[in-house]
């Protein structure tokens, strides 16, 4: 009798366990079975949430920023005299931030002389400037207009002007008659030559 008791009671314990068992796995189941359906794995192999839409990368070469003001500026130039942003209203304006002895902005120079001076050389409706961000000497814009044969105006001490443009050295930022920024480069600026060239050419009507 006491062999039969003791037979009943592990047998309904060892059921009441396996219960148990199966209860804590649905469970278990049920919870990365939800993780698995937020989760997913991109052809890239990077994760994200499949209930979660965003909006397509921004072009990498989107440079444009129409109806932004052209914050002004006072530089003086190689020679010695004020130059104005506010001298060239009523004019499109190509700014080519360089640095005096940065290797690329030497490099690309004469490139931006070619085909954004140049082909525009008479016209009255346009002028480009270069801006030394370096806020070298004079000596040293000196020698960066000498290693590259550029004809326009160089301006000095333009760290200030780069920064209320959000940009940096070697990029070229275009403003258009209205005095609105219409392209601010976001690489190189031999990688955007290009590009200000069709923008001018679009903003000149020529």
């Amino acid at each position: 009798m006491n062999i039969f008791n003791l037979k009943s009671i592990f047998t309904s314990n060892l059921k009441l366990i396996v219960i148990l068992v199966v209860i804590l796995s649905v469970v278990s189941c049920s919870g990365s079975g939800d993780d698995d359906a937020e989760v997913f794995t991109s052809p890239t192999g990077s994760t994200g949430n499949s209930n979660m839409t965003t909006d397509p990368d921004p072009d990498p070469e989107e440079s444009t920023d129409p109806e932004v003001s052209a914050p002004s500026f006072t530089l003086k130039s190689l020679a010695g005299v004020d130059v104005k942003l506010s001298d060239y209203s009523n004019k499109v304006v190509v700014l080519f931030f360089f640095g005096n002895s940065c290797p690329i902005c030497k490099a690309v120079g004469p490139k931006i002389e070619s085909e954004l001076a140049s082909p525009f050389d008479g016209r009255s409706d346009y002028q480009i400037l270069g801006l030394d961000q370096w806020n070298g000497n004079a000596n040293s814009v000196e020698a960066f207009k000498t290693s590259t044969n550029v004809s326009f105006p160089l301006l000095l001490n333009a760290s200030e002007v780069a920064a209320d443009y959000k940009t940096t050295y070697d990029r070229l930022v275009v403003i258009d008659k209205s005095g609105n920024i219409v392209f601010s480069g976001k690489q190189t600026a031999s990688a955007d030559i290009a590009a200000v060239t069709t923008k001018v050419n679009e903003l000149l009507g020529s």
